[in-house]
């Protein structure tokens, strides 16, 4: 079942870049892929409602890592369940959830031209804590993807995990708003604070790993080159594809083979 629809989510993903674009029904669920899970929901220090799905590893291959997927401007988190079931199989406990706004998460009036809201990173926080309370003899990171890699490196300014995995990961949001002005003719509007953004990616001390497309005109392999180099504990792989097509790309049969492998190999030596 899940390898049957791997083809039809990725041509999804590679269609989804910067501009909110919720959905509030859910293309599958764990339980339509024959997944153990748990669904709940935790309140924000705001107290806004988000949900959640747990994923279990396979316990012969359980790695003690949990990861959270935090994904980007459209869609919901069921959009990425085939990249949390096949991630389970290879013994990582996996974590997804909604934006407020998106998915069953609590409604959140928004602008569908704003590049991305300050709320979505205090989603991300609660997520990081609760997450650890829940794992705590686990290692912890995050599996960002486009829009969620803002999400990430502004949370991880007061919050910690061990890792931190980027696809289409955004240098500078002021670049994205010119470049979708250039290639879709749409006006992006940035939000309060935008501009410590790229002082917040320099200053993340968290080792990472960077997926970078070779096609990708928004997030380019230029862009995550530089920032792998601005510390030691950074490393990047460029891929033949374009903007969040990795997974499906580096593959073998459209199951993530060498995708995994990269990652495997970065958290053990971490």
């Amino acid at each position: 079942m899940i390898q049957k629809l791997i083809l039809f989510f990725a041509i999804i993903y590679s269609s989804s870049c910067f501009g909110l674009k919720p959905d509030s029904l859910y293309i599958s669920t764990p339980e339509a892929l024959g997944l153990k899970y748990e669904s709940t929901t935790i309140k924000t220090t705001d107290s806004v409602n988000i949900q959640v799905w747990k994923i279990p590893a396979d316990s012969a291959v359980r790695k003690n890592t949990t990861i959270i997927l935090t994904y980007g401007d459209s869609g919901n988190m069921s959009y990425w369940l085939n990249h949390a079931a096949i991630m389970s199989q290879k013994g990582f406990d996996m974590v997804l959830f909604d934006y407020r706004g998106f998915g069953k998460s609590d409604p959140f009036e928004m602008n569908p031209n704003q590049l991305y809201y300050n709320e979505f990173v205090t989603d991300l926080t609660s997520i990081i804590k609760w997450t650890k309370e829940q794992y705590p003899k686990c290692k912890t990171g995050i599996w960002a993807l486009s829009m969620g890699t803002i999400m990430s490196t502004i949370a991880l300014q007061n919050e910690s995990v061990d890792f931190l995995i980027g696809e289409g990961f955004v240098s500078n949001p002021s670049d994205i708003q010119k470049k979708i002005r250039e290639v879709k003719s749409k006006e992006i509007v940035l939000p309060v604070g935008y501009e410590n953004y790229q002082d917040q990616v320099k200053n993340l001390k968290v080792p990472i790993l960077l997926f970078a497309g070779s096609q990708d005109v928004f997030t380019t392999q230029a862009d995550s080159k530089l920032i792998a180099k601005q510390r030691k504990n950074r490393s990047s792989f460029v891929f033949n594809g374009g903007h969040l097509q990795g997974f499906q790309t580096l593959t073998k049969a459209f199951f993530g083979d060498l995708y995994i492998a990269k990652i495997e190999q970065f958290i053990s030596k971490i």
